[in-house]
């Protein structure tokens, strides 16, 4: 039986949750995990479908986990250390180490410098001065990120394994052609996402979080009527 319900959208830096949680082996069994919609801020999938987002998360985004004593965990450097904690395939340091402290202290960096800054491209209403300011700015983190943290070619960010500060440097990779940002002026940017992207889980958690979209549920119902539908054609 589910502990915690994780609520997500499928593109957003939630995904990076999903993801992180389908190699942890916890989805389904510690952890629920339903699709909300953060511009109508409806949750879209799972038993609360319909319901006010804003009633299990007042700040109204994502990632959201939910404990089963009702706590609620809103920041990726929290929800991912959570699945840390309670994965079955380790997706993380152990508590305590040394290298959890630098899983932590890379999960701070991506909130806070990278997504703090390539996030603020998504704004619609951006003049084209401050747009270009923040693009210079982003470039700063991409060249940092490609000249120092992958400089020697690494396939993962922290260690020698996968962890949650791939699944959350992948997804806030992933939005660079919707913010127009060229990943291929950083060779060794562009590598890693694309290595992340190539592996079996990353590809199977993505295929699963389409299949469970709102979308792709509504045509999985509609199936039997259509198929009746046919026959009564056959019939008439």
């Amino acid at each position: 039986m589910s502990n915690a319900t994780l609520y997500y959208t499928t593109t957003s830096c939630g995904a990076s949750n999903f993801i992180a949680a389908h190699r942890a082996g916890i989805l389904g069994s510690k952890l629920k995990a339903y699709q909300a919609d953060i511009g109508t801020h409806k949750v879209l999938t799972g038993p609360k479908a319909g319901s006010d987002f804003y009633a299990i998360n007042p700040k109204g985004n994502v990632p959201a986990i939910v404990l089963a004593d009702g706590t609620l965990l809103n920041e990726n450097s929290a929800t991912l250390q959570w699945i840390v904690d309670n994965a079955v395939t380790p997706v993380g340091a152990k508590n305590g180490t040394a290298e959890r402290y630098l899983l932590q202290s890379k999960l701070s960096w991506i909130s806070s410098e990278l997504h703090g800054t390539v996030g603020g491209l998504f704004n619609p209403t951006l003049s084209a001065e401050v747009r270009e300011h923040l693009v210079a700015k982003s470039y700063q983190k991409l060249q940092f990120l490609n000249d120092v943290e992958l400089a020697d070619g690494r396939k993962f960010f922290v260690g020698s394994g996968f962890t949650v500060a791939d699944s959350y440097l992948y997804i806030v990779l992933s939005w660079s052609p919707h913010i127009k940002l060229d990943l291929s002026k950083f060779p060794n940017v562009e590598a890693y996402f694309k290595s992340i992207g190539e592996l079996d889980f990353v590809k199977e958690a993505h295929a699963a979080m389409a299949k469970a979209s709102p979308t792709a549920l509504s045509r999985k119902l509609s199936r039997p009527f259509l198929k009746l539908r046919r026959l009564l054609k056959r019939c008439f």
